[in-house]
């Protein structure tokens, strides 16, 4: 780079640099002044007056068993899910998935297992536990139970636990939550600051991904999102935890990992708090008996008072179940944001119905090797729709390549003029009715469709545990077949990126050297990306590479194309006609500087001549 370009380059590292450090000690005094708020908030509580003060709350440390009994664990079953029900907080302690067996066939997914409190536990905001001890059963039946309990801050808690109706979209993973309190004092009690825990997520397995995590809120229609990512930061002190008070109603909120997900929907949406915490867990020895991160979720009950013996209902839909795309779309309340394939999701949603109808045409569950037929046939019909764009582009390489010792010749004419050389090979392009973007097309509208693949099989929770090939043992999972020396083979990750090598040899060459290595760097990128991938990317991107190969072997049997002078030839395009306008005006600017030069040099006034001496 010359000169100018190191100062620009310069100037840019320490913008960046100031701007960085700038956010950095912004941020942090942000969190100062959200500390101090919050402090300052204390203060006012602390010095209200007694008549101020709402009703006292005592949490009492939890009894022993032995005063209050034991610990009794109840269940609800549906044809897909065995919820686990406690007297102890009278909450759902899990839900294991009958039709999800875990990772490699270790048993069964369990969700909420992991979590710091049961489903449906009555807190503080803050976490902290209102709970007294163990509940007391009302009724109970195959389809419902109720429990009974005094908690901490005077009231009397009903929790009735119920399956929903079997026509409901999702029936088999939900159950209606009916939370009612009582007050049986003669004051009045407030609700402020009361919530509710509202399940947690953990990886599945310990080799799933911590950005899989994330917690989620609709607020009146409003979807958003966070993730592991925001418990981290580069600058300033890391968050402890996301709490966030909506003043629009909260129409649900909920907590995910890859593939399953928790959904709480308030019978009637309400202005509410929401609080998510990152914690730590082990996971057991069937999950990979691993130290994984978890999230920990809590949603406030409506800030209002129950009068002094009077009483409050609130119903609450529990949805615990897999991240079926079909599924999920089905569920009442906007619930397809909770399938978030992101940028490509445009492209990710009609894949997934396609692979799904495909998967049924091919037998569905009676058949073990179905969703990998879905896939091989998906990549079929859409490499058949692209066979006019690469044959076209095929033809266009061909008539390029043809044009390489004409462009040699102009590189030798003009080795100190690039601008120069540029012009003249776009009318070398114009002049044969070449499109040098042209080879490119195909792999431009591939590269969305990959990356929409991509998104939709991160939670294609249809792929799990289906097996393809002899060896293909989960399409979701790399197909590791054995460990060199630690290190996973994986199959399908190989024969894609040998037979990308072998469809760019069949390829004709075009660009220069360095964009022909740069060209053949592609097979290697594609490799590490999908290698620690799920296997079924690697099956769609070595189908279509099968495909191109056979496509290309085709194209070599038709003639070869003539390299003809084009009718439009003699039109510019709106890019030619703008470089020559640019190309004018440099040459007007060059020659009215060098005219303004001789006429300042012919008319600069002569230095003024001393007087003359005699001698």
């Amino acid at each position: 780079m010359d000169r100018k370009a190191w100062i620009v380059v310069s100037i840019c590292a320490i913008l960046l640099a100031l701007n960085l450090y700038y956010t950095g000690e912004n941020a942090k005094k942000q969190r100062e002044i959200e500390l101090a708020e919050q402090k300052e908030q204390e203060a006012l509580e602390a010095a209200k007056t007694p008549d101020e003060k709402l009703p006292s709350v005592t949490v009492e440390p939890r009894p022993d068993t032995e005063e209050i009994g034991t610990e009794e664990s109840h269940e609800i079953a549906t044809n897909a899910s065995v919820f686990t029900l406690s007297n102890l907080e009278g909450g759902i302690v899990q839900n294991k998935l009958l039709e999800e067996k875990a990772v490699f066939g270790n048993g069964l997914i369990t969700m909420n297992d992991l979590g710091l409190n049961r489903i449906g536990a009555i807190t503080k905001i803050s976490g902290e536990s209102l709970e007294k001890g163990y509940y007391e059963i009302v009724e109970k039946s195959g389809e419902s139970i109720t429990f009974k309990s005094p908690i901490a801050n005077n009231l009397v808690a009903h929790k009735t636990w119920t399956i929903v109706d079997g026509d409901s979209p999702g029936s088999p993973y939900r159950l209606q939550f009916k939370l009612r309190l009582e007050n049986t004092t003669t004051g009045e009690i407030s609700l402020n600051d009361v919530a509710i825990f509202n399940g947690s997520a953990a990886p599945t397995y310990e080799g799933e991904r911590s950005n899989y995590l994330n917690f989620f809120w609709n607020e009146n229609g409003d979807y958003d999102s966070e993730t592991t990512g925001y418990f981290s930061s580069f600058f300033g002190a890391d968050a402890t935890e996301f709490r966030e008070t909506f003043e629009e109603s909260l129409l649900f909120t909920g907590v995910e990992n890859q593939f399953f997900a928790t959904i709480i929907t308030p019978e009637k949406p309400y202005p509410a708090t929401f609080r998510a915490i990152l914690d730590e867990v082990d996971l057991p020895d069937s999950r990979g008996s691993k130290t994984v991160k978890a999230f920990n979720t809590y949603l406030t009950l409506p800030d209002e008072s129950i009068p002094a013996g009077q009483s409050r209902e609130y119903v609450f839909d529990i949805f615990m179940g897999a991240k079926n795309n079909a599924l999920i779309r089905t569920l009442e309340g906007d619930k397809g944001h909770v399938m978030d394939y992101g940028f490509f999701a445009w492209i990710s949603r009609p894949l997934n119905w396609t692979l799904n109808k495909l998967s049924n045409l091919f037998g569905g569950e009676n058949n073990d090797w179905s969703w990998g037929w879905a896939i091989v046939v998906l990549t079929l019909i859409i490499r058949t729709f692209m066979w006019p764009l690469h044959a076209k582009s095929t033809r266009t390489m061909k008539r390029m390549s043809k044009l390489q010792p004409k462009i040699a010749a102009l590189k030798e004419k003009y080795p100190d003029d690039p601008n120069k050389m540029n012009q003249e090979m776009m009318k070398l392009y114009r002049q044969f009715g070449v499109n040098p973007m042209g080879g490119c097309l195909p792999m431009l509208v591939q590269i969305p469709i990959f990356f929409g693949f991509y998104s939709m099989l991160q939670y294609a929770v249809e792929l799990r545990n289906q097996p393809f090939l002899w060896w293909v043992e989960d399409l979701s999972q790399p197909d590791t077949v054995a460990y060199i020396m630690g290190l996973p083979l994986n199959i399908l990750p190989i024969l894609m990126a040998v037979t990308m090598v072998i469809q760019m040899q069949l390829t004709p060459k075009t660009g220069d050297k360095m964009q022909q290595r740069i060209f053949m760097l592609m097979p290697l990128i594609f490799f590490f990306f999908c290698y620690n991938f799920a296997s079924a990317l690697a099956l769609y991107w070595t189908t279509q590479n099968i495909f191109s190969i056979g496509q290309t072997w085709l194209m070599q049997k038709l003639p070869e194309p003539e390299l003809k002078t084009s009718k439009k030839a003699g039109k510019k395009s709106w890019a030619q006609k703008l470089a020559d306008k640019a190309e004018e005006a440099q040459k007007r600017q060059a020659q009215g500087g060098g005219a303004k030069r001789l006429s300042q040099k012919q008319t600069k006034p002569k230095k003024p001549r001393g007087p003359k001496t005699g001698g």
